[in-house]
């Protein structure tokens, strides 16, 4: 019975000492323990912190570059007030900063004149070499060849957008039809390359299997439902 009233009167002391406590304190209301939704804290601290974050190159922003292709030094030579000349040699450097521009993009042209003739010793015809890569047949070089496969197979760019940025950003005129023989260029001298890969993936012992159709897919072929990769090992 002792014990029992001891620790009733240790259960009130601590009541009051709670009470008091509560009192003398006022509690931050939260999303935790009141009806403030959690967008009214979250967009204060926000705020808050957006405050002491700076902009520009003084406090942060684009870095300058370390070899700009060119410098243009600004000197005051009379005074914008009173139009008193100035001395070059007391002014100080005020700012530096960078305008960024794209180079007008112009295609190179080369023409290939080719030359032959007939041999006057074997009475043969004959007709000149030219430099590698400088082969009749189509006009695009493998500089257009690459940004076509690029803008294509990594940004899944279509014909009709692919010949419309061609001609107008790159100035190069090339239709549909022709980007589609181009691929066809590109994915023959390709084959050997994704061939060998083949190759080594099937003698692997650690090998991928492609299984149709799955939800979870990450990659689509040619339209007709989803992929996905299945890992199994060879025995």
């Amino acid at each position: 019975m002792e014990l029992w009233g001891e620790l009733q009167r240790t259960r009130e002391e601590l009541e009051k000492l709670q009470q008091e406590l509560t009192g003398s304190k006022k509690v931050k209301k939260t999303s935790e323990n009141s009806s403030i939704p959690p967008s009214v804290g979250i967009k204060a601290e926000t705020e808050k912190t957006a405050k002491k974050k700076g902009f520009g190159h003084s406090k942060g922003g684009r870095k300058l570059s370390t070899e700009p292709d060119q410098i243009i030094i600004s000197q005051a030579e009379i005074c914008p007030h009173c139009e008193s000349q100035v001395d070059k040699a007391e002014q100080h450097l005020h700012a530096v900063y960078e305008k960024i521009e794209l180079p007008k993009i112009v295609p190179i042209v080369t023409q290939i004149r080719q030359y032959g003739g007939k041999c006057s010793n074997c009475e043969k015809s004959y007709v000149s070499a030219v430099p590698v890569g400088m082969e009749q047949g189509s006009p695009f070089g493998r500089s257009i060849e690459s940004l076509a496969t690029y803008l294509r197979y990594s940004h899944a760019i279509s014909y009709e957008r692919m010949s419309q940025i061609m001609t107008e950003v790159f100035n190069v005129k090339i239709s549909e039809g022709g980007l589609a023989e181009l691929f066809k260029r590109v994915k023959s001298r390709l084959e050997p390359q994704v061939q060998g890969i083949l190759e080594r993936l099937q003698s692997s012992r650690n090998q991928y299997v492609l299984t149709r159709p799955v939800p979870e897919s990450t990659a689509k072929m040619n339209g007709n439902g989803y992929f996905k990769m299945q890992k199994f090992v060879s025995m």
